[in-house]
């Protein structure tokens, strides 16, 4: 019996997998939402060979489908918290979570337009009918933290099994090379000679599963923070789950020193690594005080956020 033959990403396929991206990307400011702004879209060769003469005319209406999109969404939306006409499936969910929130703003059509490339995977990480999706998302320096504005990469893949997401949080401007190059779907690059020795190899792997699917986070720095996030709080890992998980639930330190690592619950409902809860936050009558104590975390752990959603943890060496 002849082998079924595997079907290529359409144009419509590609501007749904862009759409679904948008949602998993957005960062809410106090009165803006922040949208990726520049995406870059892989394809297998054979399936690129196929499209390749319509690639203008397809990046020229998937940046007009990008602006109409956000202003369905923010025209749309009304008390209830209901996505506007069709937005579904995974972005209609993410959508509602996002808007249901009184603070939350609307999305922002980037003033210098949207950046669409369209291009053929040419290191050999996808399969035919397979996409890959680049997003990034320019961050505002965080005002306690100092520093300069960092960029968010989200990298997904799409089969016909589903979507698996990795997100690099914190890539400045001049490292960004070293993290995302469009050269192909999974491409890694090396840093310029003129990129500052900023060391953005990869402490540890956080793997979960929440209400938009199955991700993957890429530990690149020394500390991070997780939970639900909001305008108001920062989060380098914003998980989509119940309000069970505090808007900051967790945070990771990695001790420069030994390479050890270390995690501190600031949440409401607790924090448990391998089934064992782990020194709670001290709460007060408006909320958390302070953080739990450190507690040691080891190479390999199942974190667990208030019995809503469970994280696995794993070190990586450092090369």
């Amino acid at each position: 019996m002849a082998q079924q033959a595997v079907k290529a990403p359409t144009g419509l396929s590609i501007w749904n997998a862009i759409r679904e991206e948008l949602m998993l990307n957005l960062y809410p400011l106090p009165y803006t939402t922040l949208p990726p702004t520049v995406f870059y879209v892989y394809l297998h060769p054979t399936d690129y060979d196929r499209i390749e003469g319509i690639v203008p005319r397809m990046v020229a209406e998937l940046q007009q489908a990008l602006s109409d999109e956000v202003r369905r969404i923010n025209h749309g939306r009304d008390k209830s918290g209901r996505p506007a006409t069709g937005v579904s499936g995974k972005a209609a969910g993410l959508l509602a979570r996002l808007i249901a929130r009184e603070e939350a703003p609307p999305i922002e059509i980037p003033p210098n337009g949207w950046e669409v490339h369209v291009n053929a995977d040419r290191n050999g990480a996808l399969q035919p009918g397979h996409l890959g999706i680049d997003s990034m998302l320019q961050l505002p320096a965080v005002a306690e933290f100092g520093g300069p504005a960092t960029t968010r990469i989200v990298k997904s893949v799409l089969t016909e099994t589903g979507r698996i997401s990795t997100t690099i949080d914190g890539v400045t401007a001049d490292t960004r090379r070293a993290t995302a190059v469009p050269g192909g779907a999974g491409a890694a690059a090396t840093a310029t000679n003129s990129a500052p020795a900023t060391d953005l190899r990869e402490r540890a792997l956080l793997t979960y599963a929440d209400e938009q699917g199955q991700h993957a986070f890429s530990m690149r720095k020394d500390t991070l923070s997780v939970g639900r996030g909001g305008s108001s709080v920062w989060v380098d890992v914003q998980v989509i789950t119940s309000s069970k998980v505090s808007r900051e639930h967790f945070r990771l330190r990695r001790d420069t020193a030994s390479g050890g690592f270390f995690i501190q619950d600031v949440s409401n409902w607790g924090t448990s690594v391998d089934g064992v809860p782990i020194s709670p936050a001290v709460k007060g009558p408006d909320g958390v005080l302070r953080a739990g104590a450190e507690h040691p975390l080891s190479g390999s752990a199942r974190i667990d956020l208030a019995g809503a959603l469970t994280i696995q943890f794993d070190a990586k060496a450092l090369a």
